[in-house]
């Protein structure tokens, strides 16, 4: 595998780390304030991955596809490639993955992936492009984002329970909530209780894995202090479901994952083509996708 290699932007206040290893983001700072996870490997030793070709796990971490059988773990391996470099200014980067004998072993699909990362005077914005190089044949795929964000900023003087979550909708009483099974999508639902559109975090809400729901009824989320007022916002319109994850109590951090794409309900056949969240893109097709970051101090 080629070495990977690190990149710096720099836009005003705004400072940002990625490594060509996965296009990951791997510091986010604010006013000298780190805002991203940083990566703790005896709790979770990533940043932000990025999920591609799936999104969360299959069944026995298999599939099918055309009568053939196919083995992919959780969230796709483009997290674990090194992608090149196509463009990079002071304050923007623009990285490729594509498909080649290693990857077509375990996703028969000829693909593109191109992730830029655009800081702006307040934050990033990430922009996914999925192209189809092929001339006849579609291309099948999930993606998402992973982020993780410190929570809390300050662990000197404040705690994840001293976090709100905002989807700022005034009159937003709950929001219906997939229940994971063992990695999968049960066939339950469960109610996740808001107050004028906001939750106070508590640990208690992420014991059984993550909260996850369609967008639509929201479509952006902030977590914020209560103490400091310090926080971050993600708008991903563009998405069909959102994830929100901590791996224990006091990890140290909040995931906000924009999706298109979710794991296998527990009722799925194993055909790549008829699972939940998957999408097809025409032959010489593109798919452009993205989301925005604010931070706030």
């Amino acid at each position: 595998m080629t070495s990977p290699k690190s990149f710096y932007l720099k836009k005003g206040s705004v400072e940002a780390r990625f490594s060509s290893l996965g296009a990951e983001c791997t510091s986010l700072c604010f006013q000298g304030l780190e805002y991203l996870w940083q990566a703790n490997p005896s709790i979770w030793g990533r940043h932000s991955p990025v999920l591609f070709p799936i999104v969360g796990r299959l069944q026995d971490d298999r599939y099918t596809f055309r009568g053939k059988s196919y083995s992919l773990t959780q969230h796709g391996f483009a997290r674990d490639r090194v992608f090149s470099l196509l463009d990079q200014s002071q304050d923007s980067l623009l990285l490729s993955l594509k498909s080649d004998a290693t990857s077509l072993q375990v996703y028969p699909f000829a693909f593109e992936l191109q992730i830029r990362y655009t800081l702006s005077d307040t934050g990033m914005r990430v922009d996914y492009r999925v192209i189809n190089p092929s001339a006849d044949e579609a291309l099948w795929y999930s993606i998402g984002a992973h982020p993780g964000f410190a929570c809390p900023l300050e662990p000197q003087k404040e705690s994840l329970e001293d976090y709100q979550l905002d989807f700022g909708q005034q009159d937003l009483s709950s929001l219906s909530l997939y229940v994971l099974e063992k990695g999968l999508i049960g066939s339950e639902r469960k109610t996740l209780p808001l107050q004028n559109g906001k939750l106070n975090l508590d640990w208690g809400w992420f014991q059984n894995d993550a909260l996850i729901a369609d967008v639509g009824p929201v479509t952006s989320v902030s977590i914020r202090s209560r103490k400091t007022g310090k926080g971050y916002a993600m708008e991903f319109e563009e998405f069909r479901w959102l994830g929100l994850w901590t791996k224990q109590q006091d990890a140290g951090f909040v995931c906000i994952e924009p999706w298109n794409g979710i794991a296998d309900t527990l009722t799925h056949n194993g055909n790549f083509q008829e699972k939940v969240g998957i999408q097809s893109l025409p032959p010489k097709g593109v798919d452009n996708v993205g989301f925005e970051l604010t931070l706030f101090h």
